[in-house]
């Protein structure tokens, strides 16, 4: 079952833990955008549903105008046109959230961000794989379909903190604690078995929930040279329509 984005974000909103982890994140409507746009360089216009990195928007505050970019497509505009710039990359038949938009760290110079793959086999969540998904040089999302490929999530925290392998190990370990988290929040309002969680490090090294999604690709995975997280997610996947 496909859960909307704003339903999931608010489950986790609730979540005492949870809640300083998420970017602010709002139905979108004008006057939200532009007061997201005040406080935020740039702020993430995202369909409710959908997933693959489709239909979201990027919209960037330049010194007197604005940057609006979906997918390869890109408008520079006066701020009296910065609805007619949005409104032409949205789809009409979509719902759409507003998502504060964050510095993300980056690897070799591409910003990256990490998928978790979570599964419920049988009666208790198990992550079945983490990788980092490193974006197509000069894109904002590092989707698998928008020419994002997979590297060791091990390799990219190593690289991030600068080959100090104590402090990559703690990040990855508290990344894993939120996303079992995150899955056992949701799953508590929701029917779900899989989960693929979206998470970020930003330039400051603090750690985003971007998203979790109810029916995650797991194609990423097949990127990798070790086999084993793909065999692992296959199994389950077998399990689970037991």
């Amino acid at each position: 079952m496909s859960v909307g984005k704003m339903k999931k974000y608010k489950v986790m909103l609730k979540h005492p833990v949870l809640r300083r982890h998420l970017p602010k994140t709002r139905w979108f409507t004008k006057s939200r955008t532009k007061r997201m746009l005040k406080t935020y360089s740039s702020v993430f216009i995202k369909p409710n549903h959908g997933s693959g990195g489709s239909g979201i928007i990027r919209v960037k505050r330049l010194k007197k105008r604005y940057e609006v970019r979906s997918a390869s497509r890109r408008k520079v505009v006066r701020s009296r046109f910065l609805f007619k710039a949005i409104k032409s990359y949205r789809n009409p038949g979509h719902q759409y959230l507003v998502q504060k938009g964050l510095r993300l760290a980056k690897y070799h110079g591409s910003i990256f961000d990490i998928r978790i793959y979570l599964q419920k086999p049988r009666g208790k969540w198990v992550i079945s794989g983490e990788v980092a998904r490193v974006a197509a040089p000069r894109k904002y999302v590092t989707n698998y379909l928008k020419g994002g490929h997979a590297v060791s999530l091990n390799r990219v925290l190593y690289s991030l903190f600068k080959h100090n392998r104590t402090k990559a190990n703690t990040y990855s370990r508290k990344i894993s604690k939120l996303c079992v988290i995150i899955a056992k929040t949701i799953n508590k309002r929701h029917p779900v078995r899989e989960l693929g969680v979206d998470i970020a490090i930003d330039k400051k090294g603090r750690i985003w929930i971007i998203e979790a999604n109810s029916r995650p690709g797991h194609m990423l995975f097949t990127q990798l040279s070790d086999r084993t997280m793909i065999k692992t997610i296959r199994r389950n996947k077998r399990l689970i329509r037991k």
